[in-house]
C-alpha cells in the first residue's frame, strides 16, 4: 500500500509541475504576442523619405463642382515632429511642378498620426513599422487620400 501511495504521489508531483511548466510557458508565449501585437509609435517611427501619392477630388471654391485631384513628392521627415515636401500636382488638369510644403506632425502611440500642412490638415495610421502610412485629407468639400511608402 505505501508503494501505491508514492506512485500516485509521484504521479500527482509530475502532473502538477507538468501543468506549472506548461502555464508558465503558454504565460511567457502570451505576453510576446501581446507585446507584438500592441503598436508602440512616436514622432520617430516616420524618419526620412517617403514616396507620396495623393489622388482624390475636391470642390471647385465658390461652385459645387467636383474637381479631380493627384500629386507625387517626395515627403522628409526629421523624426521630431516636422516635415518637408516637394511634389507635383494636377488640380483638374493644370499641373503645378515643384511645389513646396512644410509643416509639423504628430504620432501618438498606437500608430495613429495627423500631419499639419499649410494648406490644411490630413489624419492617417502608419503601418507596417513605419514603411507606409495612409492618409485622408481633413478639409471641408474634399475627398483626398495619399499613401506615402519609405523611400529604400
Amino acid at each position: 500500500m505505501n508503494m501505491m501511495n508514492f506512485k500516485i504521489q509521484g504521479f500527482f508531483t509530475t502532473l502538477i509541475i507538468g501543468s506549472v511548466s506548461a502555464l508558465t510557458i503558454s504565460d511567457a508565449i502570451s505576453q510576446k504576442v501581446n507585446a507584438q501585437a500592441t503598436p508602440s509609435c512616436n514622432n520617430a517611427t516616420i524618419t526620412g523619405s517617403y514616396g507620396d501619392k495623393t489622388i482624390g477630388s475636391g470642390t471647385d471654391p465658390g461652385t459645387t463642382t467636383s474637381i479631380p485631384v493627384a500629386g507625387v513628392g517626395l515627403v522628409k521627415f526629421d523624426g521630431k515632429g516636422n516635415f518637408q515636401e516637394t511634389s507635383a500636382i494636377s488640380v483638374n488638369g493644370d499641373i503645378s511642378p515643384n511645389q513646396t510644403d512644410s509643416g509639423t506632425y504628430s504620432v501618438k502611440q498606437d500608430c495613429t498620426v495627423q500631419i499639419v500642412y499649410r494648406s490644411g490638415t490630413s489624419s492617417g495610421v502608419i503601418v507596417d513599422g513605419g514603411k507606409e502610412i495612409f492618409l485622408i485629407a481633413l478639409v471641408r468639400g474634399q475627398v483626398v487620400t495619399s499613401t506615402l511608402k519609405k523611400v529604400n
